[in-house]
């Protein structure tokens, strides 16, 4: 009896969708797009020169709008790796666009008080970044 049932689930399971032409290549799952977020805006000079994070990452934001990111990051168990990023930044309204090398450009709010600078990510994970300008 159990034999029979199990065979019974076997073919319904496998050899009725084969048999009846529906199987998993047939169905296309379709994601929506996540539009693009557009690089925009120019550099506001208010913001040019030299930046450190309280995670000591240094950011120099050019009057041109170009931008270099140096910094460490520390893997567990491994040595530190020191990163070198280059792009462009601008800013557009209430946001401060940075675009990187491989164009991809990432947004975010900003707070400003002359000698401190908060980043806050407009994606669905909030982070803040906290940058402190530099002599």
């Amino acid at each position: 009896m159990l034999k029979r049932a199990f065979a019974l689930i076997l073919f319904s399971c496998t050899l009725v969708p084969l048999l009846a032409g529906c199987h998993h290549d047939d169905v296309e799952v379709i994601e929506p797009d996540k539009p693009a977020l557009t690089f925009e805006g120019a550099p506001d000079l208010k913001f040019a020169g030299a930046w450190k994070t309280t995670s000591n990452s240094k950011y120099n934001l050019d009057k041109s709008g170009s931008y270099t990111l140096d910094e460490t990051i520390h893997v567990r168990g491994n040595k530190p790796i020191d990163s070198h990023l280059t792009g462009q930044w601008a800013v557009k309204g209430d946001r401060i666009l940075f675009k990187d090398q491989a164009g991809n450009v990432a947004q975010y709010a900003y707070a400003f008080d002359g000698t401190k600078l908060t980043l806050t990510s407009t994606g669905s994970l909030k982070s803040k970044t906290i940058m402190i300008r530099q002599p």
